[in-house]
């Protein structure tokens, strides 16, 4: 499959807020089960600005998508946090050359040495897993941990392994191994995507 060349993405943000003056006098907030307390002085004239931060989500799915690119793709807005960091060390792991500098990272992945992230970052976030689908795209094969993240409930990989499958691709599961993918050898991306609108019927 063609390489993407040299893309250049700016995470969008929100318009800067503007600030009221609270009606809110010396209010206080206990959160529910907890012991602390917010205290909220207020009557006072606020003012000033807020620099907003990139989507997370939205830098998760762009930094996994460089795997598709050739050269170098430049991301500025990008939020320094955990799992931006977390990714960052998942392409890494892939032999993928990263540079950080403030809000701004740099990709180049021209020289993905390897198919198989490493498992002990991907486990940390359901967004470790986004890397099988660029890295099928391009190398034809991953071999993924099944992702980790925050608990808020049931939310299965199904509808991924289903989307591979409908595209053509092999995926098998292995004990201890988490998540194997492979791509049927001369598969046609094209002539399966209609397919796939049969997993929400």
């Amino acid at each position: 499959m063609a390489s993407i060349p040299n893309p250049s993405i700016h995470l969008s943000q929100s318009p800067k807020p503007t600030f009221i003056s609270p009606k809110l006098h010396n209010t206080t907030i206990k959160p529910p089960n907890s012991d602390q307390k917010v205290v909220i002085h207020g009557g006072l004239k606020l003012s000033g600005h807020v620099e907003i931060s990139g989507s997370k989500n939205s830098a998760l799915a762009v930094l996994a998508g460089t795997l598709c690119c050739s050269g170098a793709s430049k991301l500025r807005n990008v939020p320094d946090i955990s799992d931006v960091r977390t990714m960052v060390s998942i392409l890494r792991s892939l032999g993928v050359r990263v540079d950080t500098c403030g809000g701004e990272v740099v990709v180049d992945a021209d020289g993905i040495l390897s198919v198989d992230p490493c498992c002990e970052e991907v486990r940390k976030m359901r967004a470790g897993f986004f890397c099988s689908r660029p890295l099928i795209a391009r190398i034809g094969e991953a071999v993924v941990a099944l992702p980790g993240g925050c608990d808020i409930g049931t939310r299965p990989v199904d509808l991924f392994f289903n989307g591979l499958r409908a595209l053509g691709a092999v995926v098998e599961l292995r004990i201890r191994r988490a998540v194997a993918v492979a791509c049927v050898p001369d598969f046609g991306w094209a002539s399966h995507i209609e397919s796939v609108d049969k997993l929400y019927d």
